[in-house]
Order: C-alpha cells, then structure tokens, then sequence
C-alpha cells in the first residue's frame, strides 16, 4: 500500500539523516578517536545505517534477499549492542559501586549471547521460509524486544537513580542551574525509555516490515540524546570540582 509505502520511506530517510549527524558530531566531538565510548558510538550509529540501508534493499529487492537479511542482522547487532556499550561506558562516571557497573556489563554479554545471536540465526531461516523457524522467529522476536527494553530500562534507571541521588552535594552547592541539568538528564532518560516502549508496541501491530524500519529510527535518536547526556555529565562533573 502506497501509506505504508511512504510511512517507511519516511522513517528510513529520518534514520539515514540521524546517522550522518551522529556520525559527524562523533569525529568532531571526540578529541581521541579511542575508548569505549567512542567506539561504542561508532559501532551503534554504523549498525544503525546498515539496519536501515538493508532493511530498505530487502524491501524493495534491490539485493539478494539473504544477505541483505544477513547485512540486517549484523546492523541489528551494532546497532543494539553499541547502544547499551554506550551506556554502560558512562556509568562509571556517576556510578561508584563497581558491582553495580560490573552487572550491567554481563547484562550486555548475557543479551547478546543468549538473545541477540538466536533471534538473527531465526531471522535469517524465516527469511527462506524454513520449516520450524517461522514460528520460532515470531515468538523469540517479541522475547528480544521486550528482553532488551528491559536492558536499557534498567540502564537507564541506573542513570536517574545516582543523578538524582548521587550528585545532592553538587545540586546544593550549585543551587538551580545544577537543577536544571539534572533535571535535563533525568527527562532524556526517560525519554529513552519511552522510546524503547513505544518499539514493543510496533510488534502488535501486524507489520513487521514498519516494525524493522522504526527500530533505527528509534535508535538514531536514542543516540543523539546520547550525546546530550554526555554533555550534561561532563556539565555537572566539571561543577562538582
């Protein structure tokens, strides 16, 4: 249907622009091109194109469709692992407790291993109709999405929790403007959040083909917020000395 047609063409064009821009302000924000932060961000935004470009050839058979689904599925791996590396990376800054930040970190390799890894092996059989992983795909699908909201649920959680509980010292001694970025980086991790929610519910709409072009849509703009919380950690750090 041309709507559907347009709706995708849309998110696919917003996701592309997403990712110049990310890309972009990667090479001119980092001073280093080193660390896991910033190699974490380029894995994610790379992933993110190459979900959306072969997402996009698949669709309209510009490619073979195998590995255009392989491609798809490499993407999805950058793309959602880099993420949640991205975060995890700027844990330590706000986050004293090496346990706290040792869990997230297995949290990651555990999704990966045990989510991420089947989900595109059955991607990729459902992608040439094999028998017994149509079904399988379908069930693990909803499993991952929900699996990795939870993820960056919790990640993110983390972040409103030490902001809000672990900087009171530098709120008081810096009174409103302090508030303020707080306050920025509490509403943009829930907005993270929010997104990842509104991701789940593309699964229950019956369109996997709008469902898979929203994801780096999604993602492109979780990672411009990354940067913002960057920016708004180094704020609050540099007025806590």
């Amino acid at each position: 249907p041309l709507a559907i047609s347009m709706t995708i063409a849309g998110m696919f064009a917003m996701a592309c622009l997403n990712c110049a821009e990310i890309f972009f302000l990667i090479f001119y924000t980092f001073k280093r091109y080193n660390g896991l932060y910033f190699w974490s961000m380029l894995i994610a935004v790379v992933g993110t194109f190459l979900e959306a470009i072969s997402n996009l050839f698949r669709l309209y058979k510009i490619g073979p469709n195998m590995l255009m689904a392989t491609l798809l599925g490499v993407g999805w791996w950058g793309m959602v692992t880099g993420q949640s590396t991205a975060l995890y990376s700027r844990l330590h800054l706000i986050v004293s407790n090496r346990r706290k930040t040792r869990a997230v970190l297995v949290m990651i390799i555990a999704s990966f291993i045990f989510i991420q890894i089947p989900d595109v092996i059955l991607w990729l059989g459902w992608n040439q109709n094999l028998h017994g992983f149509v079904l399988g795909f379908h069930i693990f699908e909803r499993l991952q999405l929900v699996v990795i909201a939870v993820q960056e649920t919790i990640i993110s959680g983390l972040y409103i929790w030490e902001v809000g509980h672990g900087l009171k010292s530098v709120i008081a001694l810096r009174g409103s403007e302090a508030r303020a970025v707080v306050r920025e980086l509490i509403i943009i991790n829930a907005l993270v959040i929010l997104l990842d929610l509104s991701l789940i519910t593309t699964v229950y709409t019956g369109h996997l083909n709008i469902q898979i072009t929203y994801q780096p849509l999604v993602y492109s703009v979780k990672l411009k917020l990354e940067f913002i919380v960057l920016n708004k950690l180094v704020t609050v750090l540099s007025q806590r000395d």
